[in-house]
């Protein structure tokens, strides 16, 4: 079994498609399919159930895919051990980062990290919380930045921050003037918010229900920045995290009489995986940008 075929694999299983792949890869059709045929024939299986011009991964195949997204994390950790015995000269460092902490508290540290070891690649993947966990435990990142804790024990969660979520509306809006406000006076307020497979809008809406509020929410963006630009034009208000809130310095943020609306931020290892020092850097200068 050779690493080229294991990222052979790797990439048909997210593209399903060969052609696609083999642009990825930079290699013709057929030395792609040939790999995938070699690979196959070693481990004695079909990875791929083959439906017309496409590829879907087989139930063996999709046993298999965390076991060689994990064998590639360790074959790139130990790449990058090398490359620190000569000051990170070279390697991939690969990230993943729910949303709102990639908008306001990744970018600096990736800035600051590349300035310090301009050879290695720094790849960031904008994820939900959920495949955050999913694609660190699978091996397909080395760190994440989410939230904290979490219960899976397949992971090691580091404290990060805590941030409260704030209200904002347009200076215009009738709740401007306002400086902070209880939760319960929230229920005939026009709401943009996030939609639910966010992990920041279940914390929300669990808030509001032990308060006693049934939102008035009339629109849902995936997107916290788009939030708060859809405020601006309006009469909408929208519940954000304050360090969101505070890069929206032409609107009026409104504190909230809660303790509950607090989230906190972790950074995520894979427990009992090799900690590239590329890895262990970028947290440290994560954690000056707190």
């Amino acid at each position: 079994m050779e690493i080229r075929q294991l990222r052979y694999f790797l990439d048909i299983a997210e593209t399903e498609h060969l052609t696609q792949s083999a642009q990825n890869l930079f290699v013709t059709q057929s030395t792609l399919s040939h790999g995938l045929r070699q690979l196959e024939e070693e481990l004695g299986v079909q990875l791929f159930v083959r439906l017309g011009r496409g590829l879907r991964l087989s139930q063996a195949g999709m046993e298999f895919r965390a076991y060689a997204s994990r064998a590639l994390q360790e074959v790139e950790a130990g790449r990058m051990a090398l490359a620190d015995l000569t000051g990170l000269r070279s390697g991939t460092l690969t990230v993943g980062v729910i949303p709102t902490f990639l908008d306001t508290l990744v970018p600096s540290a990736v800035a600051a990290f590349h300035r310090k070891y301009p050879g290695v690649n720094v790849v960031v993947r904008n994820l939900l919380a959920g495949p955050v966990e999913e694609q660190l435990v699978a091996g397909q990142i080395d760190v994440g930045i989410s939230f904290h804790p979490t219960e899976r024990q397949e992971i090691e969660n580091e404290h990060l921050f805590s941030e409260r979520m704030q209200l904002v509306v347009q200076r215009g809006h009738p709740l401007a003037r306002r400086r902070s406000m209880a939760l319960q006076a929230l229920s005939t307020v026009p709401l943009a918010m996030l939609p639910r497979a966010f992990a920041t809008r279940r914390l929300i809406d669990d808030a509001l229900r032990d308060a006693g509020v049934v939102p008035s929410v009339r629109v849902e963006m995936e997107s916290v920045e788009a939030l708060i630009d859809a405020c601006r034009w309006g009469d909408l208000a929208s519940i954000v995290p304050e360090r969101a809130a505070r890069r929206a310095a032409d609107l009026q943020v409104i504190g909230l009489h809660s303790q509950q609306i607090v989230r906190q931020a972790g950074i995520l290892w894979r427990r009992g995986a090799s900690r590239s020092t590329a890895a262990l850097e970028f947290a440290a200068l994560l954690k000056t940008k707190v």
